[in-house]
């Protein structure tokens, strides 16, 4: 008997109930006899449509679709840039940001100025090398020229000396006060006490006030004022007077004031003993 190799006469078996394939499978490949031959190489196999095959086997795994990140990416980046544009408006409007001071750190602190101010000055009342003679107080001192006496009135403030007057006990040819206060300016002061000087005088004339500038620094003002009157004495009698206030404010606004004035006849003779006293308070300051 001769041996065939190639598929029995007929129609091919139907595939038992269990099998592999379907129904479905069958009737696709029945069609696929049934339709246009493929190239050789879609024939037999595993292949779908081929004649005789097995039906579709397991093939590869199909991989999932790689989800597309770039529209996040592209929204996040937004987003980043919407925050920023914000803060910037809120930096803006508040006039703040990191390198900003805080009010504190604005505050000069100890160490942290950027200049060292100069220490307040304090009077120094100390006896100096200028203060000779009497002390009238805050550092100052004047020397009483050859001649004058202290006067013998202790309830007056301030130093008062007197020359008396020769060979006439208990009369005076003039006098020479040094007065102090913190009420008045160098101004103020001298006017106040003209004023004060030829209230109990008649005939009182004022000269024209001027302001002076003595050569020690520590004199901040000067201001001079003259006058002549004619005092009255308690028997009546009337003596003319020449004198004249001058007032010295230090840098501390405390006011020193000389207050001199001679009789008229004695006046052109010995007016350069008033001066010597004056230049005295003068270098004392």
């Amino acid at each position: 008997m001769s041996q065939q190799y190639g598929p029995p006469p007929g129609p091919p078996p139907a595939p038992a109930p269990g099998g592999w394939g379907t129904g479905q499978q069958g009737q696709q490949g029945q069609q696929g006899q049934q339709g246009p031959q493929g190239p050789p190489a879609q024939q037999g196999g595993f292949g779908g449509g081929g004649a005789g095959g097995w039906g579709p086997g397991p093939g590869r795994l199909s991989r999932p679709p790689k989800p597309n990140r770039t529209p996040w990416i592209i929204m996040a980046g937004a987003v980043v840039a919407v925050l920023l544009v914000a803060v910037g408006v809120v930096l803006l409007v508040n006039g703040k940001d990191e390198d900003t001071p805080t009010a504190t750190e604005q505050t000069p602190g100890i160490g942290r100025t950027m200049y060292t101010p100069s220490p307040t000055p304090t009077p120094n009342d100390s006896k100096g090398p200028n203060d000779v003679g009497v002390e009238v107080g805050w550092g100052i001192w004047f020397t009483p020229s050859k001649g004058w006496l202290p006067d013998w009135d202790k309830s007056r403030s301030g130093k008062n000396y007197i020359l008396q007057q020769f060979n006439a006990r208990g009369l005076i040819d003039g006098y020479y006060w040094v007065r102090q206060t913190e009420l008045y300016d160098a101004k103020g002061f001298a006017e106040h006490l003209v004023d004060v000087e030829s209230n109990g005088m008649e005939g009182v004339r004022i000269g024209k006030g001027t302001t002076c500038k003595p050569a020690n620094p520590n004199i901040k003002a000067c201001y001079a004022v003259s006058y002549t009157g004619a005092w009255v004495a308690k028997n009546g009698k009337k003596v003319a007077m020449q004198g004249f206030v001058t007032a010295y404010q230090d840098q501390f606004d405390r006011t020193t004031a000389t207050d001199a004035a001679l009789e008229t006849r004695v006046y052109a003779r010995r007016v350069n003993e008033l001066i010597y006293m004056n230049n005295s308070v003068v270098k004392s300051f």
